[in-house]
């Protein structure tokens, strides 16, 4: 689609108008020792299918922390969502999926480098698209967000979809390339060489930095 579509617009950020979405950093998929996928993998003797994950996974610990440290200092809105459910509303993929994670107990717990402040949004979603809690498109129009900065796990399910969800609506995407993982590297690689078309954006980590810091001094930026 990246050769046959125009080259992505510009996008203009600035504090106001994007917010930082977190999706599924919570613990089923990113504590690489108790979680559930690694409980799971444990048991299951999968442990050699899922290296790439976890490889990818201890990348990505190294670079939310610093994204999201610089967003907070730029009062940018910041919003987590979690595969689960919140007093057992389980929806029918959940049920499919067997992931009946209740994020009131500890499968919605974070790791300490990112878990959300007190007044941060944290909300459950039933499927794989952080727009497939309605509480999160609420909360996209009602603020008048005209893009989102995105980091997380499930980059080739979830992440993608999100992303391409809000393409959808007329929200930009700024995907952090290694502030997210895929199940596996090749996946990655290939989200990532598709993706980014129309209204999605892919920036590394040190870019997205480097970016914020010029929000900060200048109030704006054109990526």
């Amino acid at each position: 689609m990246t050769l046959v579509t125009r080259e992505s617009r510009p996008l203009q950020l600035t504090a106001d108008n994007a917010c930082l979405l977190l999706q599924d950093v919570h613990s089923p998929f990113g504590d690489p020792g108790q979680g559930w996928l690694a409980r799971r993998v444990e048991q299951k003797v999968l442990t050699r299918e899922f290296d790439e994950y976890f490889e990818l996974l201890a990348i990505i610990s190294e670079n939310i922390p610093k994204v999201l440290g610089a967003a907070r200092r730029l009062r940018m809105a910041v919003v987590y969502a979690s595969l689960g459910c919140r007093e057992g509303r389980v929806s029918g993929f959940q049920e499919a999926t067997g992931w009946l994670w209740d994020l009131n107990g500890e499968e919605g717990g974070y790791h300490p480098a990112w878990e959300p402040l007190e007044h941060e949004l944290v909300l459950p979603k039933p499927g794989w698209s952080a727009l497939s809690s309605p509480a999160f498109s609420s909360y996209l129009g009602g603020a008048d967000f005209t893009n989102v900065v995105v980091m997380g796990t499930m980059f080739d399910f979830g992440i993608s979809q999100t992303c391409l969800e809000l393409s959808d609506r007329g929200v930009a995407s700024l995907v952090v390339s290694d502030a997210v993982a895929a199940l596996t590297r090749a996946s990655q690689e290939y989200v990532s060489a598709n993706i980014a078309h129309g209204l999605i954006k892919l920036r590394t980590t040190g870019e997205v930095l480097d970016l914020l810091e010029m929000v900060e001094k200048q109030g704006a930026v054109l990526i």
